[in-house]
């Protein structure tokens, strides 16, 4: 497959897409920055999620058009690095729970059978 470059109308919505994630994101700085911010647990991560859901957009706009021109899927799977998606539905996993702790010095938790 040859270079092509990003059409036009897709380049506009990639970095409309890519400026609204990083503003969620500046909020996310904003919120945890603050040390009046009493709301700081749920609006960081709303904001977290969003930039996150935002950029996940992102990707799935360009890999639409990997397929649409002819990527094979294999190969789009490969870029998408899908084998380290994770769910937010599955919430914190154990290495969240142990970067947590040393984070806040104390011993990581008992890992899960």
């Amino acid at each position: 497959m040859g270079h092509t470059p990003m059409p036009e109308p897709m380049r506009r919505a990639v970095n409309q897409l890519t400026s609204e994630a990083v503003e969620r994101c500046q909020e996310v700085l904003s919120y945890a920055g603050s040390d009046v911010a009493r709301d700081w647990k749920r609006m960081t991560l709303y904001r977290a999620t969003d930039a996150a859901d935002t950029t996940d957009c992102v990707a799935m706009l360009i890999a639409a058009y990997c397929r649409y021109t002819g990527m094979a899927p294999e190969t789009l799977q490969s870029y998408l690095q899908l084998g380290r998606q994770q769910s937010r539905a599955a919430g914190p996993q154990g290495e969240d729970r142990a970067h947590l702790a040393g984070l806040l010095g104390q011993a990581a938790p008992a890992r899960r059978q």
